[in-house]
């Protein structure tokens, strides 16, 4: 299991952050886990991850995201970058991250920043996260990203689904992107007043036709929120790579940020 550490330390403000370290766009941060640092990083356990194992939220707010590993192995992996949690197989493993509360369970914009390495070609379906509140008496929340790569129909693409717990629809749709394989950088963003978007290596690679309404929001709900990152239960859509950071924000990471966070972390992978 890893360590649960209390944030007290897990380095100042003022240090550069452990592992991977603090990027550039650091602000409005939900939850956080970097894995470049196997002493106070968000997994200090074993080279190999089993079921019910915990890795930490280094942003002092307490989600930690619990591993149901399904059948398939996950290993921590020193030799890439400055380490990641990696699988290679699809047999519907998952992190599902605690349940949020007070101040956090309703946001007017969100980010889902991912560094990582695909050491093999994807192909098929590949969901790196859904984050869905499905309570039908508090609206239906929804962000989630397919990564598909499939072989020839359809075009490689990557998606993203957007909805507000008002029930209204912000989807970027998919947009024709070849993964291949090597250091990746996704970031996806929604907002009030904005459009959804995707980021692919430093760049807006597309989004929404419309903008989400001034007052829509997105509500991740103790008990009822689907809260998965790296993968889902959906057994098919593993996202089968190496993940070094993810970070989730409560703001819409401008484009600039974007291209800066992106040049951040490249070099280190």
């Amino acid at each position: 299991m890893g360590l649960t550490k209390p944030f007290a330390f897990m380095g100042s403000t003022a240090d550069s952050g452990i592992g991977y370290g603090n990027p550039p766009y650091d602000q409005d941060l939900v939850a956080y886990y970097d894995f470049g640092d196997s002493v106070e990083g968000s997994w200090t356990g074993s080279a190999t991850l089993t079921g019910g194992d915990t890795i930490t939220d280094l942003s002092g707010n307490g989600f930690n995201s619990s591993l149901n590993a399904g059948s398939q192995t996950w290993t921590y992996e020193t030799g890439t970058g400055k380490g990641v949690i990696a699988t290679t197989s699809k047999a519907g493993g998952y992190f599902y991250m605690d349940a949020m509360t007070g101040s956090f369970t309703s946001f007017d914009a969100n980010t889902f920043e991912f560094v990582g390495n695909i050491p093999i070609a994807l192909t098929n379906d590949n969901l790196i996260f859904r984050f869905d509140q499905n309570n039908v008496s508090s609206g239906y929340s929804r962000m989630e990203s397919n990564v598909q790569q499939y072989p020839s129909t359809p075009p490689k693409r990557i998606g993203l689904d957007v909805r507000t717990a008002q029930i209204n629809q912000v989807n970027v749709g998919t947009i024709n992107q070849d993964t291949g394989t090597g250091f990746f950088h996704l970031v996806y963003t929604a907002g009030q007043g904005e459009t959804s978007k995707i980021y692919y290596q430093g760049s807006l690679l597309g989004q929404s036709a419309g903008t989400m309404s001034a007052t829509d929001t997105f509500e991740w709900l103790s008990g009822t929120t689907n809260a998965w990152f790296g993968t889902s239960n959906y057994t098919g859509g593993t996202f089968p790579a190496e993940i070094g950071v993810f970070r989730m924000y409560n703001s819409a990471m401008p484009a600039s940020s974007v291209t800066d966070n992106y040049n951040f972390y490249s070099p280190q992978f």
